[in-house]
C-alpha cells in the first residue's frame, strides 16, 4: 500500500488563542484542522466579496491600477 504524504500548517498564536480555538472547534464538533481550514476559506470568501464590491463601486471608465 503506498504511503500518503501529509502537509502541515503551523499556526503561531498565544496559549489563550490556542485554547479558544480548541474550545470553539470542539463546540462546533470539528477537528482542529477542519476548524482552521473552514476559518481560512471563510476569510478568503469574505475578501473576494469585498473586492468584488469595491470593483462595482469604481466609476465606469476608470482604469484598474496594477
Amino acid at each position: 500500500m503506498p504511503r500518503i504524504k501529509k502537509a502541515a500548517i503551523f499556526v503561531r498564536c498565544t496559549e489563550q488563542e490556542a485554547e479558544k480555538i480548541r474550545q470553539t472547534a470542539h463546540a462546533e464538533r470539528r477537528s482542529l484542522s477542519g476548524f482552521v481550514l473552514n476559518a481560512v476559506f471563510s476569510h478568503i470568501a469574505m475578501r473576494e466579496r469585498l473586492l468584488a464590491e469595491q470593483e462595482q463601486l469604481k466609476p465606469k471608465g476608470t482604469a484598474r491600477e496594477s
